[in-house]
């Protein structure tokens, strides 16, 4: 079964560890029908220059569809700011139209207050300024065991800087007990980007293989609905229990099953 859908797909090479092997990962990531590829954790000095890795893109006909970093509010803000300032720039030169990021790292044991939040933002709004010559969208990810980690905090977050977008992770979503759905709904406006795997019990994993919580078929009308454009990537993460060839194979084979 094969629908219509307003956006396209990638995949995230999380799945490959910090020191991919490119030509599996890419070879499995396009054999697979995904269009792009979100990097992740792998060091520029692991990716070779930009020219490098465009040349490799185009060998497996695949688009860069992310870049993925994180921030800091602590001592070494300023030292992790810089960090991410080099790999927009990267993205800039590989033709990578996102920038994503996640962080800060959350204080154990108590809530964000708002100065937390106001840092946050402050991160947020430098990255967008060093961001914005390059033609570069800069969107923050709520994940466990960062500064923001619900639809709550991400509201914070946002109401501090009009310029931020989000990416949507309908994992996390369901993790945290939220709606994905209504949250398509609610961030249409300043919705960026998104992720997408399943969630099992405790544990992320195969789309399909989850609890049920996540309907897919039900995530790609409501982003027809809303009229999304940008990039949805799949994902797994590297301590998942399915290898990664394997995982990118079956998630878009599950994907294709419910309409993608």
């Amino acid at each position: 079964m094969s629908g219509t859908r307003s956006f396209r797909l990638g995949y995230s090479t999380i799945t490959w560890g910090p020191t991919p092997d490119l030509h599996e990962a890419l070879g499995a990531i396009a054999e697979a029908g995904w269009e792009g590829v979100e990097f992740i954790s792998a060091p520029l000095d692991w990716l070779g220059t930009p020219k490098r890795l465009r040349g490799l893109l185009d060998q497996y006909g695949l688009e860069p569809s992310a870049m993925l970093g994180s921030v800091s509010i602590g001592a070494d803000r300023d030292e992790a700011l810089e960090r991410q300032k080099r790999l927009i720039e990267y993205a800039g030169e590989l033709g990578c139209g996102l920038y994503a990021f996640i962080g800060a790292q959350r204080v154990p044991l108590r809530l964000p207050t708002e100065e937390e939040f106001k840092q946050l933002a402050d991160v947020s709004e430098s990255l967008i300024d060093h961001a914005e010559p390059y033609g570069i969208t800069v969107v923050y990810h709520a994940h466990p065991r960062c500064t923001v980690e619900s639809e709550a905090e991400q509201d914070r977050l946002l109401s501090y800087t009009d310029r931020l977008q989000i990416c949507l992770d309908v994992s996390v979503s369901g993790l945290m007990r939220e709606d994905p759905i209504a949250q398509i709904h609610k961030y249409r406006d300043r919705l960026g980007y998104l992720h997408m795997k399943d969630l099992g019990l405790s544990k992320f994993c195969v789309m399909g293989e989850g609890t049920g919580e996540l309907d897919f078929g039900q995530i790609r009308e409501t982003l027809n609905e809303v009229g999304y454009t940008g990039w949805v990537t799949g994902e797994l993460s590297s301590y998942a229990d399915t290898p990664a060839v394997e995982s990118c194979h079956a998630n878009m084979a599950h994907l294709k099953s419910v309409g993608y």
